[in-house]
């Protein structure tokens, strides 16, 4: 990518790079995507996530089926478990599940719980409590939660593992009980589902051996940017529920970079929702002799290839085109405009002039 520093001190020099900036500011390089926006008459809008995105999260949505309530909380290894029976205080005592998935209580022995849900434990330790004693009522709660754990990194207060409980947690929730978002915190957020554990038939957890089957449910992590996404998309990514094993990383907004034809060309932070209005902005304008109606946008693609997304800022400065919002490592160039050139060189060469002129006539005095 070609850059010209528009403030060379001779003004010939600096027009003859300029023509030559204006000429390989047309030329594209090799590309994975080059799309062109707001560009009259014809527009070619960018292929945009969102419907691939909306269809995934559907996918996913009814592969983990209906909503769990706080009955549903299937246990697991490391859950901390209170147990209470009426008229029999041996049983009234607060055990782990170890890493086999069982509790072991006096006169009981052990009891394999892991897989299983509240309900079906309190329903078990009835029965093998009533080979001992009359109409028994056993009741069962969860302490602590600690087999259901979901991994929030990244741009968030507090990254590290989310604790699910018996309530459907969702991707908001899992972000909020990691402290919410830092301020360097960007649009892109990773979802990484875990594998959907099917319940062995014998009851025990699948974490805990190989009696668990694996549904054959897509596993591959979901990237969206959420200023991207319309309203209904994003509020179906961020109720998402999430299970056991997946990870959320947000990650941070990054910097943006400005070359060519700006009055202040540079690196840039980036922040959540900036859009290209806002970048030039930031970088202070553009030069007069920038080409407007193409600026390139060079964007990191897939597989270590770039996209470049060819822009009609005059459409986008009149409100006929939708402002481009920006991506962390984005390199926004503006080419020269052979157009622009002479009457720019012109000027400087006039101003140039006068300077010269008034510096003689003050005796060399600035």
């Amino acid at each position: 990518m070609h850059r010209i520093n528009p403030h060379l001190p001779a003004w010939r020099a600096r027009l003859t790079a300029a023509a030559l900036a204006g000429a390989l500011g047309c030329a594209g390089g090799p590309t994975l995507l080059n799309v062109r926006f707001g560009a009259a008459p014809t527009v070619a809008s960018e292929s945009t996530p969102a419907p691939a995105v909306a269809a995934r999260l559907e996918r996913l949505r009814t592969d983990r089926g209906p909503g769990r309530g706080d009955g549903d909380y299937v246990l697991g290894r490391g859950d901390l478990l209170a147990v209470r029976a009426f008229d029999f205080d041996q049983l009234n005592q607060r055990v782990r599940v170890e890493s086999d998935g069982t509790i072991r209580l006096p006169l009981l022995n052990t009891v394999p719980v892991g897989g299983r849900t509240l309900a079906d434990v309190e329903h078990e330790l009835t029965r093998r409590l009533g080979d001992y004693m009359y109409d028994p009522h056993v009741s069962v709660f969860v302490d602590e939660y600690r087999s259901q754990q979901v991994s929030v990194e990244g741009a968030v207060q507090k990254p590290g593992l989310v604790n699910e409980t018996g309530r459907n947690l969702t991707v908001l929730d899992s972000i909020a009980a990691a402290g919410g978002m830092t301020p360097e915190a960007g649009t892109v957020i990773t979802f990484m589902p875990t594998r959907v554990r099917r319940q062995a038939a014998d009851g025990s957890d699948p974490a805990c051996g190989t009696s668990g089957q694996d549904a054959a449910v897509d596993g591959a992590p979901v990237v969206v940017n959420t200023a991207e996404l319309d309203d209904e998309t994003r509020r179906a990514f961020f109720s998402m529920p999430v299970r056991e094993g997946d990870v959320l990383r947000v990650q941070t907004a990054g910097n943006f970079y400005t070359t060519g034809w700006f009055d202040k060309p540079g690196a840039y932070p980036l922040h959540a929702g900036l859009t290209l209005r806002a970048a030039i902005a930031e970088a202070q304008g553009l030069s007069f002799p920038a080409k407007t109606d193409d600026l390139h946008i060079y964007r990191a693609g897939p597989n270590g290839k770039t996209q470049l997304l060819r822009v009609n800022y005059d459409q986008i400065a009149a409100l006929k085109a939708p402002d481009v919002v920006l991506r962390d490592g984005d390199v926004i160039d503006a080419a020269g405009s052979a157009a622009k050139m002479v009457p720019w060189a012109a000027y400087k060469f006039i101003t140039t002039v006068v300077h010269i002129g008034y510096k003689a006539a003050s005796g060399g005095a600035a």
